[in-house]
């Protein structure tokens, strides 16, 4: 019995509907020339390199098939240095100078040795005003002892990242310096997780964008962070603010403070890790009457559950769409929440017209 020919169009259908890890698609990148073409181009897309002799092999293939680089819409360099021999030499250095002068980068992620004073590398980039993502990632060496993780932002770094749509900065020292010539960015999307600012602030960093609308912030104190934070929220309409705190030795969460003006513009808001009682919540439900969504969670939140009906019921936060809830009440301790409530809760937010979120 005569079987019938694959259809080669099946080919992107297959790839498209899995996941797929990189050594399965070296496999199939072996069964026939469609193949190869559609392997290679989800395998080129965003490379992921992970060791500068890799770095130094992925350089070279590139110059010797420079058709590869069309499929590249992005970059992941994350090298760490192996057995502890902290070097890479000219080899190295001109492989990394190969692949971010590629043009057509949409996205760029810098991570491993590459986060030692990173605007080094970031000097590298032929094309920076092609880009729209940008991420430094200081994880994986966020322990070491002999280097740390920085970055330096400064005048000539905001006019090669003009166009970048969303940032975000990972375990990292950052210094924010100061200039006196007011530019823009395009920044929509901004992320802080683990990051120690040495010097400067954020508004320095943003200036005068009008576009910022999501904002979050990871961190392990909120006393560090609350001051940055309330400071973008002073100057800028942002729609989004993710703030997550691993302690909270402040009682009060001054994010919100009563002469903050500009957090009209939020309509999400989730917090986890920070304190929130009634008065912060009378304090958030003034200050931002456009909020549609918002999310606490936490072991810090001394809210009832009767006071959380009470507040659904008399009108806080009239635009709201969608609602979740920590677990129990901090009393202290942390005592968690029976289901006896639950349905006094669903008839709260079904009356408002409110999803409750778990």
């Amino acid at each position: 019995m005569s079987r019938s020919p694959f259809i080669d169009d099946l080919i992107p259908e297959i790839l498209a509907c899995n996941v797929w890890w990189p050594r399965d698609l070296c496999r199939l990148a072996l069964v026939s020339p469609s193949w190869l073409f559609y392997a290679r181009k989800l395998l080129y897309s965003r490379p992921s390199l992970r060791s500068f002799p890799s770095c130094a092999c992925f350089a070279r293939s590139i110059q010797n098939n420079h058709h590869l680089s069309s499929f590249m819409k992005g970059i992941e360099l994350c090298p760490t240095f192996i057995d502890g021999h902290r070097h890479f030499g000219a080899e190295e250095m001109c492989a990394i100078r190969v692949i971010l002068g590629l043009g057509g980068l949409r996205s760029v992620t810098l991570g491993g040795e590459m986060t030692v004073c990173a605007e080094r590398f970031l000097n590298c980039l032929a094309h920076p005003h092609s880009l729209e993502e940008l991420t430094i990632d200081g994880s994986l060496i966020a322990d070491s002892l002999s280097a740390r993780p920085s970055f330096e932002w400064d005048e000539v770094m905001a006019n090669k990242f003009a166009a970048v749509r969303k940032m975000r900065f990972v375990h990292l020292e950052l210094n924010v310096v100061y200039t006196s010539s007011p530019y823009q960015l395009q920044l929509a999307d901004l992320a802080f997780e683990n990051v120690d600012i040495i010097s400067g602030n954020i508004p320095w960093l943003l200036q005068d964008t009008t576009t910022l609308k999501y904002f979050r912030v990871l961190g392990e104190s909120s006393l560090e962070l609350d001051e940055q934070v309330s400071l973008v929220l002073q100057n800028y309409a942002v729609e989004c603010l993710h703030y997550e705190v691993g302690t909270s030795p402040l009682w009060d969460l001054v994010l919100f403070d009563r002469s903050l003006a500009s957090a009209s513009s939020l309509r999400s808001l989730y917090l986890n890790g920070v304190r929130v009682d009634s008065e912060i919540l009378r304090t958030i439900h003034a200050q931002c009457p456009a909020m549609e969504q918002l999310y606490i969670s936490g072991r810090y939140v001394p809210l009832t559950r009767e006071e959380w009906v009470g507040c659904i019921a008399s009108g806080f936060f009239p635009a709201l769409r969608k609602l979740g809830l920590p677990e129990g009440t901090f009393c202290p301790p942390f005592i968690k929440w029976t289901a006896s409530l639950e349905p006094a809760l669903q008839k709260a937010c079904a009356l408002r017209g409110v999803d409750l979120i778990s």
